[in-house]
């Protein structure tokens, strides 16, 4: 059926019936805080008025605004453990907890307040968003049960609650039992259904609620002649690995890994903790497990126990199903839009070498589909099916909003077939998004937002509960989910004993369920683009990174490295800043493998017009690179006559000194330069550069030429001046003469 959702609303702050603001005389403790209110807003300071009067209570009212802690927010109140399916003639258990900032045991008790049993999903989520929307409580405690007379269990306290049906519960001494009484006939198989539990952390010496939160309890039991609730849970196994912060280039040189931090203890200690859960507690719990591979290669030392457990768990395919991942959690459809479907086709590519080589072992590869299903938390389109399609996936999980009209039993998801843009078809599931949205639900408080899963799913149920065909349920952890242990031991500890939800794989859903025909063609909606993924800068070091493979064929292990934080940059679980930063230390960790090519520079010098200089490469890198080799020079000439020569090479690595020798003709005497560029054979990347002076002390034959013409020039010039000079003289002799003695 359609689900119609309630606006939620906001609880006012209400006093609470014979409060400490119910009245009365007023103390002489109340007359000293009046006194220094005065005072305080004389001098420009605020104090809050003692409270005084009774803390008992009738009934639990809705949340009033908490006492704050020392860090001034309110103080939290952790669910530890509770029931999660209550069976006729068993009680409702709760561990609970008090927050940092509490005041002392001896101070604190507990209110309880059931309200009648739901009647919708959108019920259901009013009484978390706005627990006030649920009514008058069916069943509450009269007063605060003092925590210090409750069991201490697992570091918190124990309450247990007797739950009766249309009768006053025998209650311990000092406790609370739970009746159950029909409001309005909303429970279509009451007392079976969903009933919202309030608990409030109580100050006693006040009488305020200093803490709480919404839980529910499931009053349910098997139904003879009903299927179950189908529900595949997707749990992923990732931790994001943020950039590194200023990595050095000898840390990148000897793995390029380094410009990823490196996994926290808590953050491997929850992953650990999480396969554990899986391995250990629960390993007979199906469920469809995401793990990133990413993460997998991350996990060291101590730490690889869990990527035993994890080949472990993949040994029984039928219960543990697990999804051939990308390298690392990303926007399908957000490459593809930005022209980057090679990128995803590396991503897919990257992450089944290493899930087949250490997880998932024996599995065929060459044949069509063989990936089976793609999990998506981003809208999805026709383009980016294909290209998932060609990867080698034939199903895909998809989030309910990129999917128009897509075909339901009642609130619950059915297979449908979708096209790509190629017009080939692919089956689809949609995920429940309130159920993606309960794994964060909670913050700091895990266990709770698992129930709460369980219960939206067990409301989910009693929308149908006499159906007699399978129905079914995705739920897909969201993206950047951190893996939270407690929260994975108590969903797959609900699910181990559960009366109405049988815990199936996604393949399960795939193969065993019907697929339904779409009435509006199940119409996929616009992907949204590339949103900030950074484009340019993925494009540069794929090309750069291409040219060094080109270069360095032998050197797996650093371009499998550098490979993988191009792929780490492309994360959808990184913010676009941090995705710039991993790929700007990408560009560093290939600058500081390229530092290990060293142009010499010493000066050569040339005694004769043509010779042979030797340009010398000294290579640090301990695999051999393949490059080519240009010389410019404006003043000298290479073989053929030209002043640039290009000489493809092989450089020996390990600290050897490499030596081409190039045979030179000076056009001239003097100091020329000659630059020296290592290029990769393809791709067009600079290896490695430098300059070598040479200096030519010859002279040329055409040198030799011009001088001796030039000397003979000025011989004959000087000659014949000289003759002129002569001549000249002897006449001037005569005309002098002639005069006198004419006189």
């Amino acid at each position: 059926m359609d689900r119609e959702r309630g606006s939620p609303c906001r609880s006012g702050i209400r006093p609470q019936a014979g409060g400490p603001n119910g009245g009365g005389p007023a103390p002489i403790a109340g007359a000293v805080s009046r006194a220094f209110v005065w005072l305080s807003v004389t001098v420009g300071l605020v104090f809050a008025p003692a409270a005084a009067g009774a803390a008992a209570t009738t009934t639990i009212p809705p949340p009033q605004a908490a006492a704050s802690s020392g860090s001034g927010g309110p103080i939290s109140l952790t669910l530890v453990s509770q029931t999660a399916w209550v069976t006729p003639g068993q009680p409702f258990d709760i561990q609970v907890k008090p927050g940092p900032g509490a005041p002392p045991i001896s101070r604190l008790g507990v209110s309880v307040a059931v309200y009648g049993c739901l009647s919708s999903v959108s019920g259901f989520d009013q009484s978390i968003s706005s627990p006030g929307a649920s009514g008058s409580p069916i069943s509450s405690t009269h007063s605060p049960l003092a925590l210090s007379g409750l069991p201490p269990v697992n570091g918190g306290f124990d309450l247990s609650m007797p739950v009766a049906v249309d009768r006053p519960s025998t209650a311990p001494v000092g406790g609370f039992g739970i009746d159950l009484t029909s409001t309005g006939g909303q429970c279509q198989l009451f007392p079976l259904g969903v009933y919202p539990v309030r608990i409030q952390l109580v100050d006693l010496a006040s009488g305020q609620a200093i803490g709480g939160f919404t839980t529910h309890l499931v009053y349910s039991d098997a139904q003879a002649g009903t299927q179950k609730l189908r529900l595949a849970v997707v749990l992923p196994v990732h931790a994001t690995l943020a950039p590194a912060s200023s990595p050095s280039p000898s840390a990148l040189r000897s793995d390029p890994a380094a410009a990823l931090q490196s996994l926290s203890a808590p953050v491997t200690g929850a992953v650990t903790s999480t396969v554990s859960s899986i391995a250990r507690s629960h390993p007979g719990v199906p469920v469809t497990l995401l793990a990133s591979p990413q993460t997998i290669v991350s996990l060291t030392g101590p730490a690889h126990t869990a990527v035993d457990q994890l080949e472990g768990l993949a040994s029984t395919p039928t219960i543990h199903q697990f999804a051939w991942a990308p390298f690392t959690p990303v926007n399908a459809s957000s490459l593809v839009a930005a022209g980057l479907g090679s990128e995803l086709a590396r991503q897919v590519a990257r992450g089944s070498e290493v899930l087949a080589g250490g997880i998932i072992h024996g599995t065929g590869t060459g044949t069509a589909g063989r990936l089976g299903t793609w999990f998506a938390n981003d809208g999805m389109d026709a383009a980016t099916l294909t290209q998932l399609q060609s990867a080698g996936y034939s199903q895909v999980v998809l989030p309910s909003g990129s999917v128009s009209s897509s075909p339901t039993n009642g609130s619950t998801a059915e297979p449908f077939v979708t096209t790509t843009s190629r017009g080939t078809p692919m089956t689809a599931l949609v995920a429940n998004a309130d159920l993606t949205s309960r794994f964060t639900g909670a913050p700091g408080n895990p266990v709770l937002a698992a129930h709460q899963l369980m219960a939206e799913v067990a409301q989910i149920y009693y929308e149908r509960p006499n159906d007699s065909s399978p129905r079914a349920l995705v739920a897909l952890a969201p993206a950047g989910w951190p893996d939270d242990p407690a929260f994975v031991d108590a969903l797959l500890g609900s699910l181990a004993d559960s009366p109405i939800v049988e815990p199936v794989t996604t393949s399960d859903l795939f193969a065993n369920l019907p697929v339904a025909s779409c009435r509006n063609g199940c119409r996929l909606g616009p992907a949204g683009g590339p949103g900030g993924l950074p484009v340019a800068a993925i494009h540069s070091q794929r090309l750069r990174l291409d040219g060094f493979d080109a270069a360095a064929p032998s050197a797996r292990t650093e371009s499998t490295g550098l490979g993988d934080v191009v792929l780490a940059g492309e994360s959808e679980t990184l913010r676009p800043g941090q995705q710039a930063e991993v790929l700007q230390n990408a560009g560093a960790a290939v600058d500081a493998q390229l530092a290990q090519l060293v142009v010499a520079g010493d000066p050569v010098t040339l005694t004769s017009a043509r010779g042979t200089i030797q340009v010398t490469v000294i290579s640090y890198a301990h695999y051999p690179v393949t490059a080519t080799m240009t010389l410019t020079s404006d003043k000298l000439l290479f073989p053929g006559g030209t002043t640039q020569w290009t000489h493809g090479t092989t450089l020996i690595g390990s600290g050897h000194t490499n030596i081409v020798p190039v045979t030179v003709q000076a056009r001239a005497s003097g100091t020329s330069k000659i630059t020296i560029v290592l290029r990769s054979p393809t791709g067009g990347l600079t290896l490695s550069s430098g300059q070598v002076s040479v200096r030519s002390t010859a002279t040329s034959l055409v040198g030799i030429l011009l001088s001796l013409g030039a000397v003979a020039v000025l011989v004959a010039w000087w000659i014949r001046t000289s003759r002129k000079r002569r001549s000249g003289g002897t006449s001037g002799t005569e005309s002098v003469r002639n005069p006198g003695e004419a006189g």
